[in-house]
C-alpha cells in the first residue's frame, strides 16, 4: 500500500490543480463557454481564451502558479493550445491519485509518463497531413470565438497578413472600436498613432506629401535638476533667447530641406511650440513623439533615412499620408508610392472595447497558428482527434514495456483522451460514448474522427477542415507532462523565511 504520509504534499498539490484546472476546462472546443472576470476596480473582461484567464487569475498556491506558468509558455511557443496543454496537465495529475491508490511510487509515475511523452512525441509525425489550406488553420483557431460570425473574412484576412510580414510577432494591429468585426482591413503601410499639429479638416483624405523624419527633438535646452546657477533676470532672459533663437534657426533649415508646398516632419522628441508654429505657417505638419519602433517601420516602407539634426544635409521622400478619426482619435495612415510595400498594419474594429478585447485575442491566435505553418510546421487534423489517435497507438506498444511502468503509460494515454471527452462533455454530449466511438474508427485505420460537437456522436474532422499545427500538440505534451512530473517530485512545502 502507498504510505498516505508520503502522497500527503503531493496530494494536496494536486488538488489545487484540480481546482484551478477546473476554472478553464468549460471553455476548451467549439461549444466552450464564456468567463467573466472583474477585477477590485470593476474592470470587466469577458474572454474564453485559456491564457488570458489564468493570466488575470489571483491564485497564491505554488503549485497552481506552476500551471499558470504552462499556459504561458504554450502561448509564447504556439500562439494557441493553452487550454488544452492546462487540461492534459491536469488530468495527468488527477490520474496520478489512482496510481498512487495502486502502490505505485510518484517516481514510477514519472518514469511511465516520461516514457509516454517521449512514444507520443516519436508517434506524432506519423499523423500529419497535407489536405490543407492555410485558411483552415485560421478558421479553426478561431472556432468557439467571437470572430464566427465573420469566419470566412478573418480567415482570409489572417493569411494575407502573414504572406505580408511573414511572422507574427511581426504584425502591427491597430484596434479601434465602433464599427463590426467585418469592417477590419489589413492596410499596406504604416498607421502612426499620432496626429499632426494642424487645424481641423486639414489633410482629410489621402494626399502625396513630403516627408522627413527627425531622430530628435526641437525644444528648449533642459536645465539640469541638480545644478544650481545663480543669474539675474536680464542674463536668464537672454539664455531663454538664445534658445529659442537656435530653435528658430533649425525651424528655417527644414523649411529650406521641403519643396514649397509643404510636408509632414515626423519627429522622434519633442517639439517647441515656437517651431511647430513657424512650420505650420510654411505648410509644413509636425509629428511629435513618434515612438522609435514606428520611426523605423516608417523608414522602412518608405525606403528612407531617419535625419539625425536639422543641420544634416536633409531631403524629403514622397509619401501618401491620410488622415483617419476612429473614435474621437485621429490616426496618420502613411504609405510609400512603391510597388511593393515592406510594412503593413491590421486594422480592426469592434462594436465595444470589451468587444475589441476579445476580437483581438480572437486575431492573435489565428495568426499565430498561420504563422507558424507558413514558415514550415507539419499540420495535423484538430478537433481531439490526434490525441486520441495517439492514445490508441500508444496503447499498442504499452505492453512492451511491462512492469509498473506500464500503467502509468496507460493512465498517460487516458489523459491524453482526455482532450475529445472535454470537448465533447462542453458541447452538451456523452463523453465516454464519444471517446468510444473513436477508438473504433481508429482501431479500423480512420485516425481524423473527432467529437461531432454540433449533432453528437463523431465526423471526420478531414472531411470538415478542421486542423491545427503539430507543434501546436507537441508542446501541449510535453509542457503538460514536464510540469506534472514536476510536481509529482515534490513532497513536502516548506515555507521560506521572508526577506530583512
Amino acid at each position: 500500500m502507498s504510505d498516505n504520509k508520503n502522497n500527503n504534499a503531493q496530494r494536496m498539490n494536486i488538488e489545487a490543480v484540480k481546482r484551478i484546472v477546473s476554472t478553464v476546462k468549460t471553455t476548451l472546443g467549439p461549444m466552450g463557454m464564456d468567463k467573466m472576470m472583474v477585477d477590485g476596480a470593476g474592470n470587466v473582461i469577458v474572454t474564453n481564451d485559456g491564457a488570458t484567464i489564468l493570466r488575470e487569475l489571483d491564485s497564491a498556491h505554488p503549485a497552481a502558479k506552476m500551471i499558470v506558468e504552462v499556459s504561458k509558455m504554450q502561448e509564447a511557443n504556439c500562439y494557441d493550445g493553452t487550454t488544452s496543454s492546462v487540461v492534459l496537465a491536469g488530468q495527468l495529475l488527477a490520474n496520478s491519485e489512482g496510481l498512487f491508490d495502486k502502490g505505485l511510487h510518484p517516481n514510477v509515475i514519472n518514469k511511465g509518463y516520461t516514457h509516454a511523452m517521449n512514444m507520443a512525441l516519436d508517434i506524432l509525425p506519423s499523423l500529419n497531413t497535407d489536405s490543407y489550406e492555410l485558411t483552415d488553420l485560421a478558421r479553426t483557431a478561431i472556432t468557439g470565438k467571437s470572430l464566427e460570425a465573420s469566419e470566412e473574412k478573418v480567415a482570409q484576412l489572417c493569411v494575407d497578413t502573414i504572406e505580408a510580414v511573414g511572422e507574427a510577432a511581426d504584425v502591427r494591429i491597430l484596434a479601434a472600436p465602433g464599427g463590426s468585426i467585418g469592417d477590419s482591413y489589413l492596410f499596406d503601410g504604416v498607421v502612426v498613432n499620432k496626429d499632426i499639429t494642424t487645424n481641423e479638416g486639414d489633410l482629410d483624405g489621402e494626399e502625396m506629401l513630403a516627408v522627413i523624419m527627425l531622430n530628435t527633438g526641437l525644444e528648449e535646452q533642459a536645465q539640469n535638476a541638480n545644478v544650481q546657477v545663480q543669474v539675474d533676470a536680464n542674463s536668464y532672459s537672454s539664455i531663454k533667447n538664445a534658445d529659442r533663437e537656435q530653435l528658430l534657426t533649425s525651424a528655417k533649415q527644414i523649411v529650406k530641406s521641403f519643396p514649397k508646398k509643404g510636408g509632414v516632419l515626423f519627429v522622434r522628441d519633442g517639439v517647441h511650440d515656437t517651431v511647430v508654429q513657424y512650420l505650420r505657417k510654411n505648410s509644413i505638419y509636425v509629428c511629435r513623439r513618434v515612438p522609435e519602433s514606428t520611426m523605423k517601420r516608417l523608414s522602412n516602407e518608405l525606403g528612407f533615412q531617419i535625419y539625425q539634426t536639422p543641420e544634416d544635409d536633409m531631403g524629403p521622400i514622397g509619401a501618401h499620408i491620410e488622415r483617419k478619426r476612429y473614435n474621437d482619435v485621429n490616426y496618420l495612415f502613411v504609405t510609400s508610392n512603391l510597388e511593393e510595400h515592406k510594412e503593413a498594419t491590421l486594422v480592426l474594429f469592434g462594436a465595444t472595447q470589451s468587444t475589441l478585447d476579445e476580437v483581438q485575442r480572437g486575431f492573435d491566435d489565428a495568426l499565430g497558428v498561420v504563422s507558424l505553418v507558413n514558415n514550415g510546421d507539419d499540420v495535423c487534423v484538430g478537433g481531439g482527434a490526434t490525441y486520441l489517435a495517439l492514445s490508441v497507438m500508444m496503447r499498442s506498444r504499452a505492453a512492451e514495456v511491462g512492469g509498473r511502468a506500464q500503467m502509468a503509460i496507460e493512465a498517460f494515454c487516458d489523459a491524453l483522451e482526455s482532450i475529445p471527452g472535454t470537448i465533447a462533455e462542453n458541447a452538451g454530449h456523452d463523453a465516454l460514448d464519444t471517446i468510444l466511438a473513436m477508438r473504433h474508427k481508429v482501431a479500423d485505420g480512420e485516425l481524423y474522427h473527432g467529437p461531432d460537437t454540433n449533432n453528437g456522436g463523431i465526423c471526420n474532422m478531414n472531411e470538415l477542415s478542421i486542423f491545427e499545427p503539430m507543434s501546436l500538440i507537441r508542446s501541449a505534451i510535453t509542457s503538460a507532462t514536464e510540469v506534472a512530473t514536476a510536481i509529482l517530485r515534490i513532497d513536502d512545502v516548506i515555507g521560506r523565511r521572508g526577506s530583512e
